[in-house]
């Protein structure tokens, strides 16, 4: 019997959020990951490069994954851009998707 092929970004997928401080977003955040969490699926976040000062930019990994990872995976599969300031540079970070993997 051989093993079932692993489809990259099932069961092991990041959501980054890309947010102005000061608008809430922190509590959102949590939210988000909390609402995964409640679903019985094993989830981290991550503040990345966090903002104290109101009107600068903000980041936050959520990483979804099956097998219970705890660290940063070092890819973007969906981004929440949410920063005018920031946009192109947060979406260049998302992780190409080859149509072989689909």
């Amino acid at each position: 019997m051989s093993t079932p092929k692993s489809t990259p970004g099932i069961n092991d997928f990041v959501i980054k959020l890309a947010n102005v401080n000061g608008t809430g977003s922190a509590s959102a955040n949590g939210l988000l990951m909390k609402s995964i969490f409640r679903m019985g699926v094993p989830v981290v976040g991550k503040n990345v490069f966090p903002s104290n000062i109101q009107g600068l930019p903000t980041w936050y990994e959520i990483r979804v994954t099956g097998a219970g990872y705890g660290a940063r995976s070092g890819n973007v599969d969906m981004m929440v851009a949410m920063n005018a300031n920031t946009y192109a540079r947060d979406i260049a970070e998302l992780q190409p998707r080859r149509r072989a993997d689909l």
